[in-house]
């Protein structure tokens, strides 16, 4: 279905026209598909989509006040529209509905980051730039879209190999590794490490908002490949409203 969905976003933007970020009017498109976009309160949930007939209601929760977020949320709600409108349904997607890797969620992100950081604006933008903090707060700002999905779009994409986790309550829920990352195994339901920064989000202690070295014991102790003395970049995106962490490593 991934296919199918990038498929989607790409004819939403040819049959608009969008050539480029700056046109991407999400709001408009969706008024012209016949969803009505509104900000309101929801409970337990950040974006919800009800539809019926090719018409439908998209809420998007007051409680988000990152604009990129928002953005995402949108375009997410949006794919389950756009993949799913065979469907009459309603849908609420909770934070971690966002960073999910398989299901209709998932599908719904893909979606979402199609349109929003389309293939081949993404490739252009990221071209002969090293991957950083700086790079990701930078992919953001450009797509205007959050950090985790500019970090989970760069993994897929980008031009250094990466590995994307996501931990809850302090154990590892799933992790996405480029085929090209040195290290591959991280077990799910395995305990973050206390020589990770991610472990002091746990503790509810500051983390730092920009990448710094860890060792690699800090999540890959248990890989094959696993050698004393060799370092990695870690980048931690907290989601404290679900105590939950989305960590980016990429080699030093």
């Amino acid at each position: 279905m991934s296919l199918l969905a990038k498929a989607n976003a790409r004819k939403l933007l040819d049959k608009y026209c969008i050539e480029k970020p700056d046109e991407l009017n999400l709001v408009k498109i969706a008024n012209a598909e016949f969803l009505d976009v509104r900000i309101e309160k929801l409970e337990h949930c950040y974006g919800r989509i009800s539809y019926k007939n090719d018409f439908g209601a998209i809420t998007i929760s007051t409680t988000i006040k990152d604009k990129g977020q928002e953005k995402f949320v949108l375009a997410h709600e949006m794919g389950h529209f756009f993949n799913e409108r065979n469907k009459n349904q309603s849908v609420n997607c909770e934070g971690k509905s966002l960073v999910q890797n398989s299901g209709k969620e998932f599908d719904a992100n893909v979606f979402a980051a199609e349109l929003i950081m389309h293939e081949p604006w993404f490739q252009n933008f990221i071209k002969a730039k090293k991957l950083s903090s700086v790079l990701l707060s930078d992919i953001a700002e450009y797509f205007n879209t959050s950090l985790s999905s500019a970090a989970m779009r760069y993994a897929e994409l980008g031009n250094t190999p990466t590995a994307i986790i996501l931990t809850t309550n302090g154990i590892v829920k799933y992790s996405m590794i480029n085929k090209y990352f040195p290290y591959r195994f991280i077990r799910n339901g395995m305990k973050v490490n206390n020589n990770s920064y991610t472990s002091d989000f746990y503790k509810g202690n500051e983390i730092p908002r920009t990448a710094e070295v860890i060792t690699i014991e800090a999540w890959f102790l248990e890989d094959f490949n696993y050698k004393k003395d060799q370092f990695l970049m870690e980048q931690n995106i907290p989601m404290p409203s679900y105590n939950s962490c989305l960590t980016i490593l990429w080699e030093k």
